[in-house]
């Protein structure tokens, strides 16, 4: 028998489930260090590039325009067409970015490169979430979450790092270069890994028979109830980790500016953030944590309130710790929602629905800095710590609703 013959008998080789997951969560690890590594290259370029601080904060906020459409088309193009060609779209182009922001350090460079930046990391955190709940009902989304917060505080860590060992434009176009390697090795990766789609995940499980309480998406879940839980709890998460990592900052003495405060500040809010998410998993399904995410971003705009437009060190780390919890408890209460709620064809959308929301939050260092001058540094934080209890009343008498609606007897 020839040889062509046996290798179109043998079967392809296919990666283990394992090595799926750990795939996938890779590439949002690597998303995540594409995007927000450039938190720490504000004050290199600044510095480097000269560019002004006001140009900064826009382009750092503009990033929101290429992100927030390419949530929604990621999410519903993985829910037709597969989860796997989604992401490699996208990591190739938040690679793409950061390749044009080494190449044109200018403002309309950078610009230009956190637009491309957007529209690749909105196409991978949404797809790249909901392939990860494909795999793993039960703990995928939340996982998801906490790979790709762990990406948005290792990146400006590792870019302040970058700068600090090597100064000048060399420091600042290796810290653009690691995220293009980065995501460029987790795009071909992904090339390797199976992609059953939702559609045949629905079919499979239908077959099964797996209507277990581990199974807690079913056909008659509807996309509404999963919105009108997830996205109040989405309003609160990058608001709160840019006011620590943006806001707060800039708003410490000079004496103390660099690349490495904004990682510092990385670190006190996304890791408190990862912790919480973390932590999260300890008290399965309990939906009153929702209510203590948005009650803790309260406190910590009311400590920013209160410390105005001179922030102590003391104070900007205990607030950006308040905010970080917040930030992770809102982001794994409001996946755990898309997880629980979302029908299964529809969960990319749902997805990238609520990072439409979440996401939004990266343009308010914008917005503070374009009104500061005539509303001062105080009103608006307290206008946000408003909004929060709000946000956080409402969900207390969801989860009361709910809780009420459970007690009733089946008749």
């Amino acid at each position: 028998m020839s040889q062509d013959r046996l290798a179109e008998r043998a079967p392809a080789a296919t990666p283990a489930p394992g090595t799926t997951t750990w795939i996938t969560l890779v590439a949002l690890l690597s998303a995540g260090w594409a995007t927000n590594h450039f938190a720490a290259m504000l004050p290199v370029l600044a510095e480097v590039a000269h560019i002004s601080k006001p140009g900064l904060d826009a382009a750092f906020g503009l990033y929101a325009l290429g992100l927030l459409p390419s949530l929604l088309l990621g999410g519903g193009l993985s829910d037709r067409h597969g989860r796997r060609p989604v992401v490699v779209t996208g990591l190739t182009l938040a690679g793409l970015g950061n390749l044009v922001m080494l190449t044109w350090s200018t403002l309309p460079g950078v610009t230009v490169g956190r637009l491309v930046v957007g529209l690749g990391v909105g196409m991978v955190a949404s797809a790249g979430t909901a392939w990860a709940a494909d795999q793993d009902e039960t703990k995928g989304a939340a996982r998801a979450g906490v790979v790709l917060t762990s990406g948005f505080a290792v990146g400006p860590v590792a870019t302040a790092l970058i700068a600090w060992a090597v100064s000048g434009r060399t420091g600042a176009h290796l810290a653009f270069a690691v995220p293009v390697v980065l995501t460029a090795v987790f795009a071909l990766l992904c090339l390797r890994v199976p992609d059953p789609g939702p559609s045949r995940v629905a079919a499979r499980r239908a077959a099964d028979g797996d209507d277990s309480p581990a199974a807690p998406v079913t056909d008659e879940r509807r996309l509404g109830p999963a919105l009108a839980a997830s996205l109040p709890m989405a309003l609160w998460v990058f608001a709160c980790v840019t006011v620590s990592m943006i806001v707060l900052t800039e708003r410490i003495d000079e004496q103390y500016s660099g690349p490495l405060l904004p990682a510092v500040a990385a670190v006190l809010s996304l890791g408190t953030g990862v912790l919480a998410q973390v932590g999260m998993r300890r008290v399965g399904g309990w939906r009153g944590l929702g209510v203590v995410g948005a009650g803790l971003a309260t406190t910590g705009y009311v400590i920013a309130g209160v410390a105005g437009a001179q922030v102590g060190l003391a104070t900007f780390a205990v607030c950006s710790v308040v905010l970080g919890c917040a930030y992770g408890l809102c982001l794994g209460q409001g996946l755990r929602d898309v997880e629980r709620l979302a029908p299964l064809a529809s969960r990319g959308v749902a997805t990238g629905l609520f990072y439409v929301v979440s996401y939004s939050g990266f343009a308010l260092p914008f917005v503070l800095n374009t009104y500061e001058d005539n509303l001062g540094a105080s009103a608006p934080m307290y206008a946000l710590a408003a909004l929060a209890a709000t946000t956080a009343l409402a969900r207390l008498r969801q989860v009361r609703r709910s809780s009420a609606a459970d007690l009733q007897p089946v008749r």
